[in-house]
């Protein structure tokens, strides 16, 4: 059993209100506090940005990073670029995770909080590794929120959560040691986004492979939906093999209102869409312990299989009519 005088949380984020980016009022104060609830002796480094209230905040080190702003990467159908905050994600991370010490380290945003420490357990649960695609020393931790396996009612390739990161120190720091990214600029072929009249890598995929980039330059997407090359099956290999991908109940996450309700990934459609658990263990079984056992899986497996039926697959028909529409907006425009 991992000591948790032996892990640092990076809690990364704004602290408020940021750039006309609301927060919950005391969300990170609720954050904080729950580290030290679920992990007595641990370290918390707050890394977050100029300017912020830091009034009632516990934290053992304070990270204060410049804001490298908004980036954006892809423009919209009336022509303006779309905004994101990833290179502020890169950022207030990297910083934060640079000055950790201890062997151990979660990343955790300003605006989550832990309900237990049941992580610290998992990353420890399934030791077995391939020699194929073992990019980290040890197995990373994080959530199945936003972790698909499918999008748009179609298999998806490195679709990871960037909510929750918990594993060896060096590993984490390498999921988010990797330069900021360029701002998309329209050309005569790609006046949108990069794969036009495909969808947009999403940011968690997008994330996710500047990532694996550090380790293998070949592994890349064209679009949302890029199945070629054998993505998934490579995917697939790579989630099983570096990562646990598990539930944040089960593993002891917390989320913010704006996740919570009738928010897309806490509808059941939104549930289905996610990697489950017991699909993480197939993978894991599949390509790197032959002889482990999932136990009581198959009515789960059947019940999700059945949702997907009715929430997710049937949603291909209008992937096909919106990709047919930006087809139809490309012609035109090239006429």
């Amino acid at each position: 059993m991992i000591d948790f005088k032996d892990i640092t949380v990076v809690v990364q984020g704004p602290v408020q209100n940021f750039n006309d980016r609301p927060q919950e009022p005391n969300i990170t104060i609720k954050c904080l506090n729950s580290v030290r609830e679920y992990l007595p002796g641990a370290q918390i480094i707050l890394s977050t940005w100029p300017e912020q209230d830091l009034t009632g905040l516990e934290f053992d080190e304070l990270v204060i990073s410049p804001d490298p702003g908004s980036n954006s990467r892809n423009y919209t159908l009336k022509g303006e670029p779309q905004k994101y905050n990833n290179n502020r994600q890169i950022v207030s991370s990297v910083e934060g995770l640079k000055r950790v010490k201890t062997k151990y380290a979660l990343k955790l945003r300003s605006d989550n909080y832990l309900t237990s420490n049941h992580f610290v357990e998992l990353q420890q649960k399934y030791l077995k590794r391939s020699d194929v695609d073992a990019f980290l020393e040890e197995r990373v931790v994080v959530c199945d929120i936003f972790s698909r396996k499918y999008a748009k009612g179609y298999p998806v390739a490195y679709h990871i959560s960037d909510f929750f990161y918990f594993g060896l120190t060096k590993d984490v720091l390498s999921l988010w040691n990797f330069p900021l990214f360029k701002d998309f600029e329209p050309s005569g072929s790609q006046q949108f986004s990069p794969g036009y009249p495909n969808f947009i890598i999403d940011c968690t995929q997008a994330l996710f492979l500047a990532a694996l980039k550090q380790f293998d330059s070949s592994i890349r997407l064209e679009h949302l939906l890029d199945r070629s090359h054998r993505a998934i099956e490579r995917s697939n290999q790579i989630i099983a093999n570096n990562l646990v991908v598990a539930p944040a109940s089960e593993l002891g996450l917390g989320l913010c209102l704006k996740f919570l309700g009738k928010a897309r990934v806490s509808r059941t459609s939104g549930k289905v869409a996610h990697i489950q658990l017991f699909e993480w263990e197939l993978l894991y079984k599949r390509y790197c312990d032959r002889d482990y056992k999932i136990t009581k899986y198959y009515r789960k497996q059947f019940w999700v299989f059945l949702l997907r039926c009715i929430h997710i697959f049937p949603t291909r028909f209008e992937t096909a009519s919106k990709l047919k529409k930006r087809k139809k907006k490309i012609s035109k425009a090239s006429q």
